[in-house]
């Protein structure tokens, strides 16, 4: 996003990045940046947490308007909501699931020797 923000800066629209890594967002020349202690995936909160969503979207608006020169950087103050927890991934679909517990059909996938298949020679 940083690297747009430059393009879209350059064409003369002031731009700042929300970002969840500021330092990387810093380091690749984001005009303005606003940086936030939450995970990559739910860099405005919780799914369903409107009211959070919208307390850190007011924020980083807050925040991005007052930076006024090129380079700056502000460090918004929220704390994760769940005490440092990242939601639980998706359960692996049944395949995956599969090859965890029997890795040697994995093998059987690669190379189209699936059983029950048209590709099946035995």
């Amino acid at each position: 996003m940083g690297l747009v923000a430059r393009v879209i800066e350059a064409a003369g629209v002031s731009t700042a990045v929300h970002s969840w890594m500021p330092e990387i967002s810093t380091s690749v020349g984001s005009p303005r940046v606003v940086g936030i202690g939450y995970p990559g995936s739910l860099p405005f909160g919780l799914p369903g947490d409107a009211e959070g969503q919208r307390a850190v979207l007011r924020a980083s608006l807050e925040s991005a308007a007052a930076l006024t020169d090129p380079g700056a950087r502000v460090d918004l103050t929220f704390e994760w909501p769940q005490a440092n927890r990242v939601p639980k991934p998706p359960k692996p679909p049944p395949i995956a699931t599969a090859i965890m517990k029997r890795p040697w059909l994995f093998m059987n996938l690669v190379s189209g020797k699936i059983p029950g298949s048209s590709r099946d020679p035995g």
